[in-house]
């Protein structure tokens, strides 16, 4: 399966988006089971109608 750039923009903010979802939650299983839940989402999703992250 190719890779494309908003594949690598999700996967660069895993980390982020863990320690978010973690302060959230309050839980590390449920955080991952959220970004999980948030990377399958996206694969699902139609790649016309997402857009990368702005850096920073």
């Amino acid at each position: 399966m190719a890779r494309d750039a908003a594949a690598d923009a999700f996967e660069a903010q895993c980390g982020r988006l863990s320690g978010l979802a973690y302060r959230m939650l309050g839980s590390a299983a449920e955080a991952d089971d959220a970004v999980r839940d948030a990377c399958l989402r996206r694969d699902s999703a139609e790649r016309d109608t997402l857009t990368p992250p702005p850096p920073g």
